[in-house]
């Protein structure tokens, strides 16, 4: 009779620890499946992608129980959380219209929080380039504004161009000051070098107000001022948010240019073409119809009929044939957007889905101070 040795000491105990780790891994992935409905919580009520209180309360715990090394356990355990892969190697950078501080790096902080890479691009044109060529992960453009109206390009871009899709929305309430290299009354004011955009939503103020100085179109707000710092002549004035100043040296010598209450951007979080994220039940959806295939009354009834709402409608921008922009309530395939869609569909093949995405916060909430 042949005798099989026994298992020495420390086999057993390494079968323990195997036991121990296949837990650890199935708790780690319930983990990872928890926070991601509290994320998907978060951003259906206009909150924030992440919450940097909870995740400092984490670290914290996981420090005190386990000294340094706790530390780097909780930060993977963070990085895994937030979907990204633990391999070392850097995730895509977000992009959007530069500088940092500009309205649309405020949008994108609240899409990917603070910390991660980043592409501080001149146009919005460029940044949905990035996003389609691989460069970017995602990329945060404006699309409109309550004042102002339709960021044209953006919506020719994603209706006509290289198929994207949309994962989310924010909306900023968009505070603007004019400002020079010293302070005074804005009298001797010729230039104001900002975004043509803003200066539409501040045009009644400039014609009470300034009615000779003239608009020098500059890719963001924030890049306006800063050419101003450098010109340093106090002809010229940048149209630029309260913070860019500050950070500039700028004197404001003109407030409250847009009224009140403040004109709201929204903004897009683009990404190339993507399946849809699971419904919230607070979700909206884009969609662009082609104006030459389908009458606008058509979209209207089709949409009427199925009992969709619709929240957002725009005629299209420069393109010779046209097209319509709607933003609808609901999810692309949950009912009755779903059975709406197919109706459309049988009118057109042109007819574009670009996302269907949590919607944010009736409430225009900036979330930092601008």
């Amino acid at each position: 009779m042949i005798h099989q040795p026994s298992p020495s000491g420390h086999h057993r105990r390494q079968k323990v620890i195997d036991d121990v780790d296949t837990r650890l891994i199935r708790l780690i992935g319930k983990r990872r499946a928890v926070s991601e409905e509290v994320r998907n919580d978060r951003l259906a009520e206009g909150g924030t992608r992440t919450d940097t209180g909870w995740e400092m309360h984490v670290i914290s715990r996981y420090h005190e129980a386990f000294g340094s090394p706790g530390r780097d356990i909780a930060l993977g355990l963070l990085r895994l959380s937030q979907g990204e892969p633990p391999t070392g190697r850097p995730s895509a950078p977000d992009a959007f219209l530069g500088p940092a501080d500009s309205y649309s790096g405020v949008a994108h902080r609240q899409f990917a929080g603070s910390g991660g890479p980043v592409l501080l691009m001149d146009s919005a044109a460029d940044v949905l380039d990035a996003v389609g060529r691989g460069r970017a992960g995602s990329g945060t453009v404006p699309v409109h504004n309550t004042t102002a109206g339709p960021v044209v390009e953006v919506m020719d871009a994603l209706a006509l161009g290289a198929p994207l899709s949309v994962i989310g929305e924010r909306r900023l309430p968009v505070t603007l000051v004019l400002a020079t290299v010293r302070p005074g009354p804005p009298d001797g004011v010729r230039v104001v070098r900002t975004h043509p955009h803003a200066y539409a939503q501040c045009a009644s103020w400039f014609a009470a107000h300034l009615p000779g100085a003239r608009c020098a179109a500059a890719p963001s707000t924030a890049a306006g001022a800063e050419t101003v710092a450098r010109e340093g002549d106090a002809s010229r004035a940048a149209l630029c948010a309260p913070a860019t100043a500050e950070r500039l040296g700028l004197h404001p010598v003109g407030g409250n240019l847009t009224g009140t209450p403040p004109a709201v951007t929204r903004f897009l979080r683009v990404v190339r073409v993507a399946p849809p994220r699971p419904p919230t039940g607070r979700d909206l959806t884009t969609l662009v119809v082609p104006a030459d295939r389908v009458p606008l009354l058509t979209v209207v009834r089709s949409l009427a009929a199925s009992g969709v709402h619709v929240q957002d409608l725009h005629p299209g921008g420069r393109h010779p044939d046209g097209y319509l922009w709607i933003d609808v309530a609901g999810h692309r395939d949950q009912a009755p957007l779903g059975e709406a869609l197919e109706r459309l569909r049988r009118e057109s093949d042109r007819v574009r889905v670009l996302g269907s995405y949590p919607a944010a916060s009736a409430r225009a909430v900036s979330g930092e101070t601008l």
